[in-house]
């Protein structure tokens, strides 16, 4: 309560000069946030970020309505403020989504600027020909799998006995008909024009284990344009939006909408609804909910996540490989407590002299395609790879 009093009063007082101030609370705060594993950074130094985080975007928009600097830059700068906040703070009492409001706000207001700007001109750039497969499975080098068994719809309890209980891949189809992303997404500038200008980390290299793998915050609108639209050759980085949290944050108790035009457009499927723990007393974690969205090509290497899955490709199509919990043995986990959900195997190119056991690994092949599901158990082993640019959404539950 004292930091929101605090923050009531400097807001009140802001003006540019009060910019550089601010700048500095937030770097050190940024810093006390990057150090260490993120699930144990305390709760106040979150609260701290938020609270500075609001002060700027007040100065930032003083200085917008007396016209102090170009209200574009201006816009563009609170709306990177506003989405780092949402990412890296924590509201400051129960219940309060101010700040992911002030965001939506925000990128009403920045659409509105671009389209004026634009003299309301549309593209009108077919934004559909990028999902189109360039990639076929047969080309994938590596190995190959025995494909999992396909369901069309299956009732609750058909998914619960035989799959959910003994813990069983399984690609499900007819799931995702209602689903307005299924249609809307097609269209790459839907996309950019409801979420653009959000802010979001961005994984550049082949993937999280390669030595160059690095991160960057860019607006999705930046990351389409440089990552989606232009065509990749082996020399250029791979941009890929992996495992963020696009349509829903959860900070310790409090949660925020980050994109909520786009979380109106899927729904979280009823198999979520599945637990393992029969205490009916227990409060029920919510679903984690995350993005995956990149250029053809993009690889998520072969590891296991503690948590179900299901896995909706929405558009694009990908090729997974799967192994069950008892081949682990067989892929060599990397050793420590970093990357020992990893494995050191690479399925696409084989190291069978060094890692001998993984030829007798069992492999299991899902080739997925827009409107599919595919349900991956906990601790199940799973490599993926997109056969073009594809945009998948993921369901965690436990």
């Amino acid at each position: 309560r004292r930091l929101q009093c605090y923050v009531k009063l400097t807001v009140a007082n802001m003006d540019i000069h009060s910019l550089p101030n601010i700048e500095a609370v937030l770097g050190r705060t940024w810093e006390i946030l990057n150090t260490g594993h993120w699930k144990d950074v305390p709760l106040a130094p979150r609260q701290l970020y938020t609270a500075a985080a609001i002060v700027k975007i007040a100065a930032l928009l003083k200085c917008y309505k007396e016209q102090q600097a170009n209200k574009l830059e201006l816009l563009q700068s609170a709306m990177k403020t506003a989405d780092l906040g949402i990412m890296l703070g924590a509201s400051l009492s129960a219940g309060n989504c101010n700040m992911t409001q002030v965001a939506q706000l925000l990128s009403e207001a920045l659409t509105a600027i671009q389209s004026e700007a634009n003299n309301g001109r549309v593209n009108t750039e077919d934004g559909t020909n990028i999902y189109k497969p360039v990639l076929g499975t047969e080309s994938i080098a590596g190995v190959r799998g025995q494909p999992v068994i396909t369901l069309d719809r299956p009732s609750l309890e058909k998914f619960r006995t035989e799959h959910f209980v003994p813990q069983v891949p399984a690609k499900l189809t007819s799931c995702m008909m209602h689903w307005p992303a299924v249609d809307k997404w097609k269209d790459i500038n839907y996309i950019r024009r409801v979420a653009g200008a959000r802010t979001v980390p961005v994984e550049l290299g082949s993937h999280y284990v390669d030595p160059e793998w690095s991160m960057k915050m860019m607006t999705i609108a930046d990351f389409i344009e440089t990552h989606i639209m232009q065509q990749r050759d082996d020399s250029t980085t791979v941009g890929y939006l992996a495992q963020h949290p696009l349509f829903d944050l959860i900070c310790f108790f409090f949660f925020f909408l980050q994109v909520p035009e786009l979380i109106g457009d899927i729904f979280e499927p009823e198999y979520c609804c599945l637990s393992e723990d029969l205490d009916d007393s227990k409060e029920a974690e919510p679903t984690d909910i995350n993005a995956w969205f990149g250029p053809k090509g993009t690889l998520s290497p072969l590891h296991h996540d503690p948590k179900h899955n299901l896995l909706a490709q929405v558009v694009g199509e990908k090729r997974i490989l799967l192994y069950s919990p008892g081949e682990t043995e067989k892929l060599y986990p990397h050793e420590g407590s970093m990357l020992n959900n990893t494995a050191q195997v690479n399925p696409e190119k084989p190291d069978y002299s060094t890692f001998p056991k993984y030829k007798t690994a069992q492999t299991w092949e899902c080739h997925l395609q827009p409107g599919e599901m595919l349900y991956i158990p906990p601790k199940w082993w799973h490599h993926v790879r997109s056969l073009c640019t594809s945009f998948s959404v993921s369901f965690w539950w436990t």
